[in-house]
């Protein structure tokens, strides 16, 4: 039914009413006359027209009862039982025939029943009389089968990461192996992954179990209990290898640290009487104008909880984890430090620990020195070394949007999405100062300042795409870059270790920072 009928209003516009000038009637009590419309040719088409689209509507008006009376009769012979159902739970079914097609599958069960026994019977005959019998395996998944350790079978050959091409393609499967480019992972979320056909048709059935002989001993295996990753990294013993090279600090020195009643610190005081500002994950930097009592203005503020590798104990060696390193201080405020200092030896190093109180403090541990440059950890590291709840709390850093610094930001970009390099031309080199050499030398500089600018489009290009990329990394993302090889793309992730040397445990800045604290109990002893 055509839905536009209803909106029909005619357009043609007719002459207004007598009676005024504006085509309205004439306020009295007779009304004037209004007469007709002058009859025309076009006005008796379109009249025709009209009747018939309006027949024509009726007529699908007509048909479109009659189908709707016909789908009601239907739907009550349904409901009254009038058709025979033959699927579905409501199904006719004929008692006779069913109990027929249960004695077919009776006698087909009985003979598979006696093939099965007779075939045991003719295997433990050949048995006894020392034929050998080989097993059937039946139609098992090729990936389902184990290989023998005593077989001749060639393994598989898988192509090593760095030669896989970006564009992976399907390979066969050798030996009823999957192909190198196969999904290992992709059978965590589906059912079954197979390689070969499964007969489906055929239902597994149990042959009757004999009793076992006496001369035959069978030997049972217990489960094998997994080592976890997680209690793996919780290692206390393990350390980077080269802090087991270090020297111990000195007995001279370690005479100095009080062996009871170490004072600790409260976060406030630090805050306080250091003040700084967070240059890298773990370390403070003052970056004021003005005297500072720390020689260097930077300090170590460390929590063992996110760098499992801290030491011990006051004047011991550790180190921490980073992912990313910022510019030492001295480049950016080289203007503020003495001559000879820097910022990465004789730092001083504060650790968090709570007390019987569950309140936070920081013990002083000693003066720190970085003396080798810092290792990237390898994936085994990572992966078994470090903690689950470390690599956690990293992501979380790199993903914070808000807190998140701005030399991070830029770390994480170059990191992830790299800057395309420049394979243009370059100047050409100096030849004889002929016309000819002069010619093709200004055509080559002309076709180099094409490719420059070239590649400084491409520059703006990848800074707009790859900062907002940036910022929209999430926490799985890191986690995920954790666990890729080092080759994949989007590249892998890897922590840094950052190696704390214990050069000195300096008893007069020990003693300075407790007699300051002592000045306000009520604050920092409540």
């Amino acid at each position: 039914m055509n839905g536009s009928a209803r909106s029909f209003h005619p357009t043609t516009n007719y002459p207004p009413p007598t009676g005024t000038a504006n085509g309205h009637y004439q306020n009295n009590t007779t009304p004037s006359q209004v007469r007709a419309p002058p009859s025309s040719p076009y006005l008796e088409a379109r009249l025709l027209n009209l009747e018939e689209e309006h027949c024509s509507l009726r007529s699908d008006v007509n048909i479109l009862n009659e189908l709707c009376h016909s789908l009601h009769d239907s739907v009550n012979t349904l409901k009254k039982g009038g058709w025979p159902v033959h699927v579905g739970p409501f199904q006719e079914c004929d008692a006779i025939e069913s109990h027929q097609s249960a004695l077919r599958f009776k006698e087909e069960l009985d003979q598979i029943t006696n093939e099965v026994c007779k075939s045991h019977d003719s295997d433990a005959n050949k048995k006894k009389n020392g034929i050998g019998v080989s097993k059937h395996s039946g139609s098992m998944p090729s990936n389902l089968k184990t290989t023998s350790a005593t077989s001749n079978g060639a393994s598989p050959k898988s192509v090593p990461p760095h030669l896989r091409g970006a564009k992976k393609t399907e390979s066969k499967a050798v030996n009823g192996a999957s192909g190198p480019f196969s999904d290992k992972t992709k059978d965590k979320y589906e059912p079954l992954i197979t390689d070969g056909p499964i007969d489906t048709s055929i239902v597994e059935r149990r042959a009757p179990a004999l009793s076992p002989s006496s001369s035959t001993t069978t030997a049972v295996q217990g489960v094998v209990p997994t080592k976890n990753i997680e209690n793996m990294s919780l290692d206390k013993d393990w350390q980077p290898y080269y802090l087991t090279t270090l020297k111990p600090l000195s007995p001279d020195i370690l005479s100095k640290v009080p062996s009871k009643d170490m004072i600790t610190f409260h976060p406030e005081f630090i805050k306080n009487h250091l003040g700084g500002v967070i240059w890298s994950p773990g370390l403070r930097f003052v970056d004021t104008d003005g005297p500072c009592i720390l020689k260097n203005r930077t300090y170590y503020e460390l929590d063992p909880n996110i760098d499992p590798y801290l030491p011990m104990a006051p004047g011991g060696h550790g180190a921490k984890l980073t992912a990313f390193f910022n510019q030492s201080p001295e480049e950016t405020h080289g203007d503020l430090f003495a001559e000879n200092t820097n910022t990465y030896e004789n730092v001083p190093m504060f650790v968090e620990q709570n007390n019987a109180k569950g309140q936070i403090r920081y013990i002083y541990f000693g003066n720190y020195s970085q003396t080798r440059w810092s290792d990237k950890l390898d994936y085994d590291t990572l992966k078994t070394k470090v903690p689950q709840h470390v690599k956690e709390y990293h992501a979380r850093e790199l993903t914070d949007t808000v807190a998140r610094e701005e030399w991070v930001t830029e770390a994480l970009k170059k990191h992830f999405f790299p800057k395309p390099e420049y394979e243009g031309r370059i100047y050409a080199a100096s030849t004889d100062a002929t016309t000819h050499d002069i010619e093709d030398e200004v055509k080559h500089n002309e076709r180099m300042i094409k490719d420059v600018k070239s590649y400084v489009k491409s520059l703006r290009d990848w800074e707009r795409d790859a900062s907002m990329k940036t910022a929209h990394i999430k926490k799985q993302a890191i986690l995920a870059a954790f666990d890729a090889a080092d080759v994949d793309d989007p590249p892998a992730l890897r922590l840094w270790w950052e190696y704390l040397e214990c050069v000195d445990w300096n008893q007069d800045f020990y003693n300075l920072l407790v007699t300051l604290q002592s000045r306000n109990k009520e604050s920092y002893f409540a």
